[in-house]
């Protein structure tokens, strides 16, 4: 089930994947940096602003070994309760706000991402009920036709001279078709649902205190260095650091975005069936690093091909903030495992704690980076990850104790795997100094890369190798079923 589980999440990735690229080629191309760097900065303020929603999450019916209507309706009555507060407080500070970075438009941007939030805030119980029941498919029809959605709208408005508003209809239009596809879809009947109640807020908050803090705390490291540099220096600033951190996201997006949609269930899980943890998460380590540290070091390796195929030639300075970005992801993995982990051990203070800690010491190195400019910010990145994986590590060792030389047993195979991942791109580079054609280039690259990475799992006798000949046997035999049936149909 969790096999399957992840299969349907890593399929929701890819279909966002490609949206998300065609969305953001596309508005590369028609609006200027300039433009870009203040829609992101709209879609930043309000990504903090309804963060502090998580402090009453739905989340918490992961957790109950049993969901009644009161929990039900408790949850969905204080999500609309918060978004409510949330949205007045931002639609009225949007004036402000606007008036502080010097561009006047950013206050309607606000106000319809006020909207956009408020209306989502229906949807979230019936999410958590799905991902608590494993449903990744269910999620990832949803999550795709929101995808479409807002990716279409905010193309068709960019082009048709909207500008950076664009993406605040985008999201707005993102929003009611989460609503409508949410409510549509619930595996349990909405009339549970409907009728205001707060009977459980002790246990939502005691569930969310922890976890709202941990996501307002990362939400502040991940924007509020940008709205700096937006307001230190400029616009176009910003557009250049979020397109190379998107651009670098891509590996995150297909692997550990999967992976994390449906880690605490499937976590919570092994810890209810009594696995032993230890080996759970040292094989999470493992299948993790050998899919992620490939993946990742490879965006920097082609980081000037895929400027250029994704955002255009107009992006050119990206490509170095690309490379600085990707090659300090590498030790992104452990942490991202942490704050499941803890969860499914029932640890939320830890869980807390360990986010609180690590997000405030990379938050503060990168403000503090952000006043000497994009590079700098990058550059940062490799003081803050390993500060991050350092109390990842700390914290799970409270709780699941292992030994430094097991840890390195368990992470020295996809280290080996992702050298060989890398030899063919590199040896292609090198002798081929001035390339024609850089979508051949990449093409090329990535499959000397897959070669190298299925030749690196069968001489380490990788963990995730299994994985792959699942994989194999399912394609071969869906073959053979598609063979027949066009042989007894001829």
């Amino acid at each position: 089930m969790v096999r399957r589980a992840y299969l349907m999440a890593s399929l929701e990735q890819y279909l966002a994947l490609i949206i998300s690229f065609a969305v953001l080629a596309s508005v590369a191309r028609i609006l200027t940096p300039g433009e870009i760097g203040e829609a992101v900065t709209g879609l930043a303020i309000a990504v903090v602003a309804f963060s502090t929603r998580e402090f009453v999450t739905a989340e918490f019916l992961i957790q109950r070994h049993a969901i009644d209507r009161a929990a039900l309706s408790t949850s969905l009555t204080l999500q609309v309760l918060c978004s409510t507060v949330v949205a007045l407080t931002l639609g009225l500070a949007s004036g402000v706000i606007a008036r502080f970075y010097g561009t006047p438009d950013l206050s309607f941007f606000l106000l319809l991402a006020a909207i956009a939030g408020l209306t989502e805030a229906v949807a979230q119980p019936v999410v958590a009920i799905l991902r608590r029941n494993l449903s990744f498919g269910a999620l990832a029809g949803i999550r795709t036709g929101v995808s479409l959605v807002s990716g279409a709208t905010t193309i068709l408005l960019a082009a048709l001279g909207f500008g950076p508003i664009s993406f605040a209809w985008g999201m707005l239009a993102g929003a009611v078709m989460l609503a409508g596809l949410s409510l549509t879809f619930s595996p349990v009947p909405i009339r549970q649902f409907l009728r205001p109640n707060l009977t459980r807020w002790r246990e939502v908050l005691a569930f969310g205190v922890f976890k709202g803090a941990a996501l307002m705390v990362e939400r502040i490291q991940e924007t509020v260095p940008q709205l700096i540099l937006g307001r230190l220096t400029s616009m176009t600033s910003v557009a250049l650091y979020n397109r190379s951190n998107a651009l670098c996201g891509v590996p995150d997006r297909i692997i550990m975005s999967a992976f994390y949609s449906m880690a605490f269930p499937a976590l919570a899980n092994s810890v209810r069936e009594g696995q032993d943890i230890e080996k759970t998460y040292f094989g999470v380590l493992a299948y993790l690093s050998v899919l992620y540290w490939p993946a990742a070091l490879m965006v920097g390796l082609m980081a000037p091909e895929i400027v250029l195929i994704v955002l255009g030639p107009q992006w050119e300075a990206a490509v170095p903030v690309v490379r600085i970005l990707s090659l300090s992801a590498v030790f992104w993995v452990p942490a991202i495992v942490t704050g499941p982990l803890l969860l499914a051990l029932g640890h939320n203070r830890d869980s807390f704690l360990a986010s609180l800690i690590s997000r405030v010491l990379a938050a503060s190195i990168l403000c503090a980076a952000s006043l000497y400019g994009v590079i700098a910010m990058a550059l940062s990145q490799f003081i803050a990850l390993p500060l991050q994986m350092v109390v990842a590590f700390a914290f799970v060792h409270r709780h699941v104790p292992f030994s430094f030389r097991a840890l390195i047993s368990a992470l020295a195979p996809s280290a080996v795997v992702t050298l060989f991942a890398l030899a063919g791109p590199i040896a292609l580079l090198a002798l081929n100094e001035q390339p024609q054609s850089a979508l051949l280039t990449f093409a090329a690259s990535a499959v000397l890369s897959a070669i190298g990475w299925l030749a690196g799992l069968h001489i380490t006798r990788h963990p995730f190798l299994v994985e792959t000949q699942i994989a194999f046997r399912l394609g071969r035999n869906r073959f053979d079923q598609l063979r027949r049936f066009l042989a007894a149909g001829a």
